[in-house]
């Protein structure tokens, strides 16, 4: 059995905005001669750079691994290739934050975070990563998710649900239509989304689609359910406060119900005190949360915390999922978890390993 891991996550809350402000205007300084025809817009952009760099900087500070801030580093190149930016201009954001950090935070979280800067400044020097295409050419339903994300891409939403609906009354499985089709489906949409290839509208179309499609083969599921044994134990399955990618926890939601359990989701957004208490009124012997963005930790963290310290709640098993999981692979310990899924299906076969006999 996967044991509980003991908490080494100590959340760190650094002003964001005067900090920001400061390595902005640093930026500022030393590049006037490209700054200077700055438009409004290319202003805000670059303080807000700023801000969300040192969102990510917190995170990596909080569990004293610099791998969160690379891989953000790493994503901000490949964003930032196809748009009209100063030469070098990740890179001199990056010295602008660290002299600022130098100067104006204490010394021991300034000589941490340096560290980390000097950690993402170092992989500029290489390759732009290469991101392969989620949508693998060798899976056998590797044609109908290219289809079916061409027809949304289009819009074709009409072509778009007839593609569902053949394979699904095909007799396809519900769960091989979930993870040969939806899933990477959205994955592919976010990295041609992160490549600009398409606007953030069109990720939101397609993710939104996504949603639809799913409730469309809804009779299918419950087909599918009503062969399966009941479980009699209750999943609550969440994203946790300000996380608003809600189709990841959906997915994990119906595989559970698919396996025979109760499930109760709360969706995106959800207050850790409503997560809380949701496993508290529903006895769930299992709690799902999902934390997509690396800045959601504090939020992860508290809920964790808040339900070992009840109780009511001290026992529920907490089984979390979502990107900074993958980029740290023992972070599911460091939050408190019991366990981590990395998918839908991973989820309720953790699940159904961790409450055996209960």
């Amino acid at each position: 059995m996967v044991q509980a891991g003991s908490s080494v996550y100590h959340a760190v809350d650094l002003d964001r905005d005067y900090l920001a402000g400061k390595a902005y205007d640093r930026y500022i300084e030393k590049n006037a001669r490209v700054t200077r025809a700055w438009s409004a817009t290319q202003k805000v952009r670059c303080f807000a750079d700023f801000q969300n760099h040192l969102l990510y900087l917190q995170e990596s500070l909080a569990i004293r691994d610099p791998a969160l801030f690379i891989d953000y580093v790493q994503w901000a190149r490949v964003m930032m290739a196809s748009q009209p930016l100063p030469k070098k201009y990740l890179a001199g954001i990056l010295e602008a934050l660290r002299d600022v950090l130098q100067k104006e935070v204490p010394p021991d979280i300034s000589k941490k975070a340096i560290a980390c800067i000097n950690h993402g400044i170092s992989v500029l020097s290489s390759p732009l990563p290469e991101i392969p295409p989620f949508i693998a050419p060798e899976h056998p339903l590797a044609r109908t998710a290219r289809d079916y994300l061409d027809a949304l891409l289009l819009p074709d939403p009409d072509r778009a649900r007839r593609i569902i609906q053949e394979i699904a009354e095909g007799g396809l499985p519900v769960k091989e239509l979930y993870l040969g089709v939806f899933q990477p489906v959205l994955q592919e949409t976010g990295r041609i989304w992160q490549m600009q290839q398409i606007g953030i509208e069109q990720e939101h179309f397609v993710t939104a689609s996504v949603l639809l499609s799913m409730a469309g083969v809804r009779d299918r599921f419950v087909s599918e359910r009503g062969r399966v044994r009941h479980r009699g134990k209750t999943v609550v399955a969440a994203c946790v406060a300000g996380e608003q990618h809600e189709a990841g926890i959906r997915m994990v939601a119906d595989f559970f119900e698919l396996d025979g359990w109760d499930i109760y989701l709360t969706g995106a957004n959800t207050p850790a005190e409503s997560i809380i208490s949701a496993v508290k009124d529903r006895e769930a012997a299992v709690v799902a949360i999902s934390s997509t963005m690396s800045f959601h930790l504090p939020a992860l963290h508290y809920i964790i915390r808040s339900l070992r310290a009840d109780p009511g709640t001290a026992t529920t098993t907490i089984i979390v999922g979502g990107y900074p999981f993958s980029i740290v692979p023992d972070l599911w310990k460091r939050v408190g978890a019991d366990a981590m899924a990395v998918n839908a299906a991973d989820a309720v076969d953790v699940a159904n390993r961790l409450t055996a006999g209960s």
